[in-house]
């Protein structure tokens, strides 16, 4: 995937496209789900919310 568009979607220039969120995923270790969904803290747990 070109540099170019990496960054056109981080601006919000681009809104990419579900192929790009399965890369995006797959490159991450993470879900689809994960990744769009509510942004979770990072010294909470992404499952139930707890701290530590």
């Amino acid at each position: 995937m070109p540099t170019r568009s990496i960054r056109a979607i981080a601006s919000g220039q681009f809104a990419g496209s579900p192929g790009t969120a399965m890369r995006a995923a797959r490159a991450a270790g993470t879900t689809i789900e994960r990744l769009l969904g509510r942004p979770v803290a990072a010294d909470r747990c992404p499952t139930c919310g707890r701290s530590g």
